[in-house]
């Protein structure tokens, strides 16, 4: 390489992929949270959480 010649960076094959909006657990994790705070009120009274709901 010369002077001259800078060294090249390859890119990421797909930065996309990535990205928070595009992680499976992501979106598994942010819908389990939903449905916990959703369920919550209602469950509460009856003296259960979510998982023991669900079991």
């Amino acid at each position: 390489m010369s002077a001259d010649e800078s060294p090249t960076r390859s890119a990421p094959a797909d930065c996309d992929s990535l990205l928070l909006d595009n992680q499976l657990c992501f979106a598994l994790y942010s819908t389990s949270l939903m449905m916990t705070k959703v369920y919550k009120p209602l469950l509460q009274a009856l003296g259960l959480t979510y998982p023991q709901y669900l079991a």
